[in-house]
């Protein structure tokens, strides 16, 4: 069925079958980077939230889809993914790109066939063709990140620190606005820190950061004073091997995102904090914003501006147990988070597409 035939028939069903009658049903597939990260399946648990409001709350039925490459850096089967959904019927994408550029030509054969897109986490190029962004502010996290990492080093009288900027992988806007973010805010605090290395990659795994992260370990322990690790695996991974190499504690390292390893080398003093996202927030209000757009609303209230904000937070040994720090990452504590305030956007009629 051609697409302006279902909206049509899907604004008609009330007419049909009275005020009482059944909701346009949706199928919403969420696309993540990848599979093996706890980043993605609080996101997916976000979805399934607000799908299970909508149904509570309106009668409104949203399938939800969880569908993503098994690895991070496979772009080619995320691209698979979204064009086969596209193809067998759905009616909206979350879409957490892997690549600013690579994946923008999937997302605008998605708007062509009249599939909406609500892109998530990182951001593309090309804004033209999808109907909204929701992210963290990676790049206020990256300066969150050195504000504590600088802070923690002066405490020790490390007023001139020695860094290493631990990278992720090249075209994710993500970790690019973290790893600038870290940069420019140490170039304004503190004119005098000398960077020990700025161009490894710890790539999509703990496994590869840790291979990534040896020699340069081997290369400046003895020097280092504090590393930023803009992700999940490549913080974890760092940790490791400063570990296995007697470096841990003695070279203070900043983290983002949250996992059990990460975590737990918090707690243990390997790790100084991390900044985390809301990836619960972020799959709530992306499926959220994705629905109201299909049901015909406008979810950017007639701005230019597409972009939502879902907040980044510092994480230290002194809050990591807090009812909030839990609500963060926690699959119990996500449960019982109250949604009701974002819920935002026009509360205007559904209308003919």
């Amino acid at each position: 069925m051609p697409r302006p035939v279902y909206f049509l028939l899907a604004a008609a069903l009330p007419l049909v079958f009275g005020c009482g009658g059944p909701q346009p049903q949706f199928t919403v597939v969420v696309v993540p980077k990848g599979l093996t990260h706890e980043h993605w399946q609080s996101v997916r648990r976000g979805a399934e939230r607000c799908a299970a409001d909508l149904a509570a709350e309106e009668g409104l039925h949203v399938r939800i889809i969880f569908d993503g490459p098994l690895r991070e850096r496979d772009a080619v089967e995320q691209i698979r993914i979204v064009d086969r959904r596209v193809a067998t019927g759905a009616s909206g994408i979350v879409l957490a790109p892997q690549h600013s550029h690579t994946m923008t030509a999937c997302v605008k054969r998605a708007a062509d066939a009249g599939v909406p897109v609500v892109v998530i986490d990182s951001g593309l190029a090309d804004t033209e063709h999808y109907v909204k962004y929701v992210a963290t502010d990676n790049y206020n996290g990256g300066c969150l990140a050195a504000k504590h990492l600088l802070a923690e080093l002066a405490k020790r009288g490390k007023t001139k620190p020695k860094l290493i900027l631990f990278r992720y992988a090249v075209g994710s806007q993500a970790t690019e606005d973290r790893e600038s973010g870290f940069e420019r805010t140490v170039e304004h605090l503190c004119p005098d820190a000398v960077w020990l290395s700025t161009d490894q990659y710890a790539g999509a795994t703990r496994d590869s950061a840790m291979r990534a992260a040896g020699p340069l370990v081997l290369r400046f322990k003895d020097e280092a004073d504090g590393i930023f690790a803009p992700n999940e695996s490549s913080a974890t991974g760092m940790s490791e091997v400063l570990k296995s190499q007697g470096a841990n504690k003695k070279v203070l390292v900043m983290g983002f995102d949250a996992s059990k390893p990460l975590l737990d080398a918090i707690h243990e003093g390997d790790i100084v904090g991390s900044i985390l996202q809301d990836p619960y927030r972020m799959g709530y209000m992306s499926t959220w914003y994705c629905v109201q757009h299909l049901r015909g609303r406008d979810v950017n209230n007639g701005r230019r501006d597409m972009s939502e904000s879902t907040g980044e937070y510092l994480i230290t040994k002194e809050n990591l147990t807090s009812e909030f720090t839990l609500g963060l990452y926690d699959p119990a504590a996500q449960a019982r988070r109250d949604t009701r305030p974002w819920r935002t956007g026009p509360k205007v009629p559904v209308k003919e597409r």
